[in-house]
C-alpha cells in the first residue's frame, strides 16, 4: 500500500489559510468600520449604544478566530517543513 502525498500540497494548503486569514481580518476591519460609522451617525442613542456593546461583546472571539487562523497557517507551516526534511531523508537513504 502506498500512500502518495506532495510537499506542494502543505504549500497550497498554507496559503488558503493565510488567504482565509487575510480576507478575515479585512472583513472585520471593515465591520468594525462600519459599526462605528453607523452607530455615530445613523443610529443614535439606545440603538446604537446597544449595538456597539453587543460588537464589542463578541470583539474577543472576533480576534481569537483571527489568532487561530494564524496558528493553524503556522503549524502547516512547520509540518510542510517536517515533511520536506523528512522526504529529503528518506531520498538520502535510499540512495
Amino acid at each position: 500500500m502506498r500512500i502518495h502525498i506532495e510537499d506542494g500540497a502543505f504549500a497550497e494548503l498554507k496559503t488558503a489559510l493565510e488567504n482565509a486569514g487575510e480576507n478575515y481580518k479585512q472583513n472585520l476591519v471593515k465591520l468594525t468600520n462600519l459599526i462605528n460609522v453607523i452607530t455615530s451617525g445613523d443610529i443614535q442613542g439606545d440603538p446604537a449604544t446597544d449595538l456597539l456593546n453587543k460588537f464589542r461583546e463578541k470583539q474577543d472571539a472576533f480576534n481569537a478566530l483571527a489568532e487561530e487562523i494564524d496558528k493553524a497557517e503556522r503549524y502547516v507551516g512547520i509540518q510542510q517543513v517536517g515533511f520536506s526534511e523528512m522526504i529529503s531523508e528518506l531520498k538520502e537513504k535510499a540512495e
